[in-house]
This record gives C-alpha cells, structure tokens and sequence, in this order.
C-alpha cells in the first residue's frame, strides 16, 4: 500500500487524543466518582463552601478605655436585685389582724406550720401563746390584732457578699398600724412573692427585726410615701446566699481570659477573711468573681474598680501617665479615668498628685478622688481646702467624706470638728459622718492590737461591730457613743449649735449636736394621743413623764428626771430587767425618734431637728427598672418556673407611692444637682398667744 510522500518539517503534529485515552479517562473519573460515594454513604457530596470568619466584638468605648476589662468583657450580677416575701409582724397595739387575700392566707399558714407555730407550741415570753397557754393555730394567729402580714422588699446591691446588710421596706397588708411591730424572720426570694403552691425563686437573703415608721410626714401628706402602714427595718436584711458575679469575655480566648484573671488576683489578693482568690477561670469566655472580704461593706466600689481595671499593667507607669493626660484633655471622661486611676494601685499615686493643684475642677477632682481612695496624705490639704470653699454643697459634702478616709495625721480631725460646727446642715452631717467612722477604725485598731487568742479568732466582721458599738470621748475625734439595749446607737458631737440628727437607713441612730440639748422648761408636751406627757411647771425645774405603752397597759409614772436630752432619750429606751433595774420605758427606735419629733413640733426642745432623706425608694425603683431591662431567672433546684400571671415586685396599688419613687429616682440620676441629703425638720408655728 503506497504511502503518501512527507511534507517539509513543521514541528511537532497537533495533539489528538486517541480513544484508547477517552476510556482511560473515562475509568479514572467513574473510580474516583465510586470513591467519592463510597466514603460519603452512597449520598452525594456537599458543595465546598468557604470557612466562615469569626466575628470579633468591638465595643464602642473611648479609645483610652479600650484597655480596661469593662471594655472587652461584661459583669453578670452587676445589678441590684430585687427580692420580696410574706413577713408576719408581731407586737402591734391591736391594729392588725384584717382580712387577708385568701391565697396569701394559705400561704402564711403553711410558712407558719413549717416553722412550728401552732396549737401544743405556746412559745411564751412572745405573745401569741393564746388565753389557754397552748398556743395559737396559724389561722388564729393570722386573725390575732396584734399581728400583721406585710409584703416585705428590698434592693439588693450588686456583688453583695454572703453576710451583707441591707434595709427591708414592709408594707401592711391587713393593718392600719405596724408602730411597735417587728418583723419576725422572713424568707427573701428573687423577684416578686409567690403563693404556695407555685414555682420559687432562688432564696439569697432573709429579714427580721423592729419596724421603723417615719414620723415625719404630716397627717394629709401620705403622698410623700409615707404613712403608719408603711415602714421599714433598718440593717434588717441580710444576705445567706449571694449571687455569684461572673465576667464573660465578648471574644473567647483562653489566653486573654488567663490574662485577665492574673491581672484581677494581682490588684486584689487574697487577705484577712477571704476564702479563695478573687477571680478564677472557668473558660475562655467567663471568669467567676468573688467579692473580697475587704470590700464586704462597699462591693458597689469593688464593681467600679474591677469595671475599669486596665488588663495589660506591664507599665503601669505609662498607663498612669496616658489616663492623667486624658483626664486633662478630656474632662467629660474625668470619673471614668478616676476609677482607671484607682484600679492601678499605689504605683498611679505620684501622677494623681500632678492634678490636685490644677486650674480646672474636673481633672483636679479626678485625681484627688483617685489620690484619696488609694491613701495618699498628701491629698488632705487640697481636700480640705474644699470641704470648705467648694463652688457647690454637693462638691463640699463629697470632699469631707475623701477626707475623712485619709489617715493623714490630727490636723484631718481639727477640720472635721470645727466643720461638724458649721452653719450649712448637710457639711455638718457630712463632716460627724466623717469623724465617727475615723473613730470606728480608730477602736478597731485598739482591739485588734490586743494579742489574745479570742480576738485573732473573732471574724473580722463581729470585731468592727463590737468597736463601733462603743466609742469613749476621748478619742481625737471628740464625739462619744454609746449603744442602747441593743437597739440603736447614741451619738454624742459636742459642737455647734444644738442638733438632733436621726437616720432612716442602715445603722438605726439619734446624733445629739452641741452641748445644750435638752428640754425647755416649764413644758406640756404630748405624744401619740396622750399616751405620752412630759411636762414641767416652772423653769429649770426636774420633768414629769407619763407613758402608755398601749392604750389599755397601765400607766408608767416618772418624777424630777433631768431635762438633758440625751438622758431623756437613755430613759425612753431602756427596758427594766432584773440585772439593770434602772427606770425606762422600753420604746423602740421608732418610738424614741416619734416621741423627740412630737417634743420638737411643739417647741419644747432647745434644738433644731433634722434627718435623712429616704433613699431605699429610689433604690427599689432603680433595681426594678435594672431587672426590667435584663431578667436574671435563677431557679432553686427542682423548683418550677414562675408564671407570667404574678404580680411584679412593685405592684403598689397606692399611685401616689409610685410617684414618690419617681421622683427619688430623678434624683438619684442627677447627683450633682439633687438636693441635700439632710432634711431639716420645722417646729410648727406657735400661736400668737403661746
């Protein structure tokens, strides 16, 4: 077979697949589409899709802020919390025992079985053992009139550690009256009450003690949140099981959650009284807090400074310095870079001097704020300078209170006296303020310098409350104290004009200012109806008392008593008993400040009269707005969910109630221009012809 001639040379020929490729080809792409099927169990392969990035929370903070831990990372627990319960109050002056909301009533009285109260427990010395000294049923009870239930509230603050006390605010349900009442132990549960039978809520705090019913309000003027119904128990909650704070990191990284912990632990080591460190990793992404036993008594303080506590203090000399510059360039963020300041410690001292002398208010106050939490002396003179000249009361009031936390040498406690003699009210307040807590840490120290094995022994907590149930006159700070039958503190503060100053919240006190406190004579002053005389026929001549206790008890009868007032109050309180058989007539605290303002409306008392204003409103207000925006169920093991259908915890019928706490709230959210915290307290205008 002929072959046809070959051409010129072209390169190499064009490239044609033959079919023998084809069928290799053909082979390879049917074996590796088995394969494929075979290894995804005979289902068809997903389509490749790109790895989706990690998305990183950015917060929008100033830039100087960024470093701090409040920037990468929130605090869970950092809310005041509102708990509530059913309390019963005994010892009123037959003003209890109305009708109860029958679902209440079965709740009480299956709280009252549990604790043992009924028939074959007479449980005397009480009260409530009955005509038959067998005891009374809890139905009976509940129907007894010197008995009450109330509705028992309280706010408690965020990062409130095991043992902390709180202020309770009671409110009658089926009395017209809760004067004399206390409280007797109550369950205090998150959120609002429930009735038997339903779903509870966690239990971190219980309540009990004497009853305190502001004797301030006019009759009429029940608007202003106050009336006989309505009290409260000063220091009478407590906390038993705390809320645990955790931080939770916005971008998880186990190295940076690491780095946070170390950072936490360095600026609040382990001391006297503290269980375990205070920060501990449980992952990459949240860190549990404990509350150092250092700031038991001001964890809202631990919470700002852990807020703004910067994470890489490498330098914390150069963070010093960057967070000075800002608070000069920056006044707006001056409070914020206080706080900054705070949570570098003692190493941030020397750069907070730089501000106590500069022209601008706002950076100056940055640094002695800063300067004086940390101790530095050398913030007293700048401080007391304004204590003194301040542009406003509130900057005035705020300066006394640094200052008295300095341990900066006498020349701190000559300015707190002679300002505790001042003629502006709240700096006097302000200014004993200052100089009994000096005193406080003062005897603190005495006792703990003693050596004895008892006192090393003694929790830290009872130790500062056995030195500040007692302080002698001899100290630096002038004033004096004494505690009365265990009921509230006395305070004495020998300077200015006359005063007497009581608390609404927290320690339950009467302060008696200057040295001429007392009765004027001759007088006719009643009380509560008549239950109470105290008259005197001619001047510098002894007082006569008549008491009633209740409107049916026999009278008490008291003759030549000395018109001082600060002996009339230690008559009023004391209770005979056979160990101190001195004569007294038992009032509570309530009843002692009711009996003083009676004295004072009518102008028996040589001095002016003043109190505090009713913040635990304002801070049931706030914490219930707090949960309102964040709701924070913990449920106690095995226990239901609590149904939508509860009332919420503040559901006070009384409009004018509600009012009163938005106006406390308003206050509190403007606290450089709300009004003192000391409220005088007029005497009422005498006739022409007295």
């Amino acid at each position: 077979m002929p072959t046809a001639p070959r051409g010129p040379k072209q390169g190499p020929a064009p490239h044609h697949p033959t079919p023998l490729r084809h069928a290799a080809t053909a082979l390879v792409l049917l074996c590796a589409l088995a394969f494929g099927a075979c290894s995804s169990g005979n289902q068809p392969r997903e389509p490749v899709r790109a790895r989706e990035a990690v998305r990183t929370v950015q917060r929008d903070v100033p830039s100087i802020l960024r470093g701090t831990i409040g920037s990468q990372a929130t605090l869970n627990g950092a809310q005041s919390t509102i708990v509530s319960g059913y309390g019963l109050i005994v010892g009123l002056d037959g003003t209890g025992g109305g009708i109860l909301d029958e679902r209440i009533a079965g709740t009480m009285e299956r709280i009252m079985g549990l604790n043992g109260i009924g028939r074959g427990n007479a449980m005397p010395g009480t009260g409530l053992a009955g005509d038959d000294d067998e005891g009374l049923s809890p139905r009976e009870l509940l129907r007894d009139p010197n008995v009450a239930v109330v509705l028992v509230q309280a706010a408690v603050p965020p990062g409130a550690p095991e043992g902390y006390e709180f202020d309770v605010y009671v409110r009658a349900l089926n009395a017209t009256s809760l004067e004399g009442g206390r409280l007797w132990t109550t369950e205090l549960r998150i959120g609002p009450p429930t009735y038997f039978g339903g779903g509870q809520t966690k239990r971190i705090a219980t309540a009990r003690g004497d009853v305190f019913i502001n004797p301030f309000a006019e009759p009429g003027s029940e608007s202003r949140g106050v009336t006989e119904t309505i009290g409260r128990v000063l220091a009478g909650g407590i906390v038993t099981e705390p809320f645990k704070l955790e931080l939770l990191l916005d971008n998880a990284s186990s190295a940076r959650a690491r780095r946070i912990v170390s950072t936490i632990n360095s600026r609040f080591p382990e001391g006297p009284g503290d269980t375990g460190p205070t920060a501990r990793g449980r992952n990459a992404s949240s860190i549990a807090i404990r509350v150092p036993a250092a700031y038991r008594d001001r964890p809202q303080s631990f919470v700002q400074i852990l807020r703004y506590l910067t994470i890489d203090q490498t330098f914390p000399e150069e963070q010093a310095r960057r967070y000075i510059r800002s608070a000069q360039q920056l006044p707006g963020l001056a409070d914020e870079l206080a706080w900054c300041l705070v949570g570098l410690g003692e190493k941030a001292i020397p750069f907070c001097r730089q501000l106590y002398d500069h022209p601008e208010l706002e950076p100056k106050l940055a640094g002695l704020r800063a300067g004086a939490t940390l101790g530095d002396p050398r913030a007293a003179e700048p401080l007391m300078e304004l204590s003194w000249s301040a542009p406003s009361l509130n900057l005035r009031t705020e300066a006394i209170g640094l200052l008295a936390g300095l341990d900066a040498g006498p020349r701190v406690d000559q300015s707190l006296r002679q300002l505790a003699a001042d003629d502006t009210l709240s700096v006097r307040v302000a200014a004993y303020d200052g100089l009994s807590r000096r005193a406080e840490r003062l005897m603190l120290r005495r006792l703990l310098s003693r050596a004895g094995s008892s006192v090393r022994d003694t929790p830290l907590a009872i130790l500062e409350r056995q030195a500040a149930s007692y302080i002698p006159p001899t100290t630096g700070q002038g004033i004096s104290r004494v505690t009365v039958d265990d009921v509230f503190q006395l305070d004495r503060v020998p300077y200015g004009e006359p005063l007497i100053y009581v608390t609404q919240q927290g320690q339950p006190r009467i302060v008696l200012f200057g040295d001429d406190a007392r009765v004027r004579t001759p007088a006719l002053l009643s009380a509560w109806s008549g239950r109470l005389l105290v008259a005197s026929d001619s001047p510098g001549e002894g007082l006569r008392v008549f008491y009633r206790s209740t409107r049916d008890a026999p009278p008490v009868v008291l003759e030549e008593l000395d018109p001082d007032l600060m002996r009339l109050v230690l008559l009023f309180a004391h209770e005979p008993t056979p160990e101190d058989p001195r004569p007294g007539l038992a009032m509570s605290y309530s009843e002692v400040v009711g009996a003083m303002h009676a004295m004072h409306l009518e102008g028996g008392l040589t001095a002016s009269f003043a109190t505090e204003t009713d913040r635990l409103l304002a801070a049931l207000l706030e914490a219930a707005d707090e949960q309102r925006v964040e709701e924070r169920p913990e449920f106690a093991e095995g226990d239901d969910e609590i149904g939508d259908d509860l009332e919420s915890p503040l559901d006070i019928s009384n409009t004018d109630f509600e009012e009163s706490l938005v106006r406390a709230r308003e206050e509190a959210d403007a606290p450089r221009q709300r009004p003192s915290l000391v409220v005088p307290i007029p005497a009422r205008p005498q006739d022409e012809d007295d």
